[in-house]
């Protein structure tokens, strides 16, 4: 008997797994064609807090209307979080060109994926809806306040302050920020990251103007529908705008997305441990080429022949004066001249960004003397300290010193490129 509702109970376990499964499947196929689009923008702060701005476009690709929202914050513990829902007009795309009025005569659904800049330049306003919501650890549960139909859109906008993504150490922000999870595929997900303006990003290629005020006290504390300017100005930025972009495509049901990096306050320490890591390889060329430097002239002082006259000292056969890049002076020399390139590059770079020569304005004459200086300068710092020596040692010492310089800046281009741009 026991065994018999034994079985009748796998069967039924079976049953019932077979058609969630086949319902599930079927629901991860549709997502494959419908899934979510997820934007943020994160701004860090100095005291580690992280203020986060996302935007999640929705399609039903259900056949009854959705109602509600499941997603989880991990991590943290989010403060002043604000949700909306966001309904954009529809959108016009034939007019009667032989009306002067020009009527529109078809529209079309919005599409919540794209992004607006202005939301508010279509056939109306763009409506915010504030959405309540109920929290159980960090699971959220939203109740949409308009319902979207079967195989519409509607995109929802969260707001929000938290600590937990930073770490500090001696005055170094490292971040791990991670993405909101949704029991959906998410088709596509982008995380704009800035930091405060007295902060220095890691990787930053730009500066970012900000028009956008945020969000106001008198809009987050709304409980009904509202359309305002600044806040399409904020939403139209989200997951845009930034200095520090990543994107990531295709996640699975309750997968989420990892943005690492760092920042400081100042430039120095924000780029020490590369610093380092240069300084280290250096010395450690430099200690290389010494001990084989040194090795090479035992064996060259084992294979040398003496040969004795009359009344005279013992003298080499070999004379110095073989072009050598190992040779210690040259090494020193080719690196000095590629560091005051590197330096004279760095002024010059730092010169025309300044505010003052921006406010200059240079005529022609001017411009061309400044290039033909700029070019006797680097002449001078890449020939120079090489002639100096070969006055002394000859000319094979300038060819070896000059095929060091080349080797030197070499070096630095790939140690600029993997330490500075790569986000190593």
């Amino acid at each position: 008997m026991i065994k018999f509702f034994g079985k009748i109970i796998s069967l039924a376990s079976l049953s019932l797994f077979v058609f969630f499964g086949f319902a599930g499947g079927a629901s991860a196929q549709t997502e494959l064609l419908f899934g979510q689009n997820h934007y943020y923008t994160v701004i860090f702060r100095g005291n580690g807090e992280a203020i986060t701005y996302a935007k999640i476009a929705i399609t039903n690709s259900d056949e009854k209307p959705l109602t509600e929202f499941l997603f989880e914050i991990p991590k943290v513990s989010p403060e002043e979080m604000v949700i909306y829902q966001m309904k954009l007009p529809q959108e016009c795309v034939n007019y009667d060109y032989t009306d002067p009025a020009r009527p529109c005569l078809e529209y079309r659904d919005p599409d919540y994926a794209q992004q607006y800049y202005y939301a508010g330049n279509g056939n109306g306003k763009t409506e915010y809806q504030k959405i309540q919501y109920t929290k159980s650890g960090n699971l959220y549960r939203l109740i949409l306040p308009t319902p979207v139909e079967s195989y519409k859109s509607t995109a929802i906008i969260i707001a929000y302050a938290a600590k937990g993504y930073v770490s500090e150490s001696l005055g170094l922000y490292k971040f791990n920020f991670e993405t909101i999870k949704v029991p959906s595929r998410i088709q596509q997900i982008r995380v704009a990251v800035d930091v405060d303006s007295d902060l220095l990003l890691k990787g930053k290629r730009a500066s970012v103007n900000y028009n956008a005020t945020g969000l106001q006290s008198s809009e987050l504390s709304a409980s009904v529908g509202i359309s305002d300017r600044n806040l399409d100005n904020v939403v139209g930025m989200i997951g845009s705008y930034a200095p520090f972009v990543k994107d990531a495509k295709n996640l699975a049901p309750n997968e989420s997305y990892l943005v690492k990096g760092q920042y400081s306050t100042s430039w120095f320490r924000l780029y020490l441990s590369s610093i380092l890591l240069v300084i280290f390889g250096i010395a450690a060329i430099f200690v290389g080429v010494y001990f084989l430097s040194k090795f090479l002239k035992r064996r060259g002082g084992k294979n040398e022949q003496p040969t004795i006259g009359t009344g005279q000292q013992i003298v080499s056969r070999n004379q110095q004066s073989s072009i050598s890049i190992l040779n210690l002076t040259n090494a020193s020399v080719s690196f000095l001249s590629a560091i005051l390139v590197v330096g004279l590059t760095y002024l010059f770079s730092f010169v025309s960004e300044s505010n003052l020569f921006r406010a200059f304005n240079p005529d022609l004459i001017f411009g061309i003397v400044a290039i033909i200086t700029i070019i006797l300068l680097y002449a001078l710092v890449i020939f120079g300290p090489a002639i100096i020596v070969a006055i002394k040692h000859g000319w094979k010492s300038l060819i070896s010193i000059l095929i060091a310089e080349f080797l030197w800046f070499v070096m630095f281009l790939a140690i600029y490129f993997a330490l500075f741009q790569s986000g190593f």
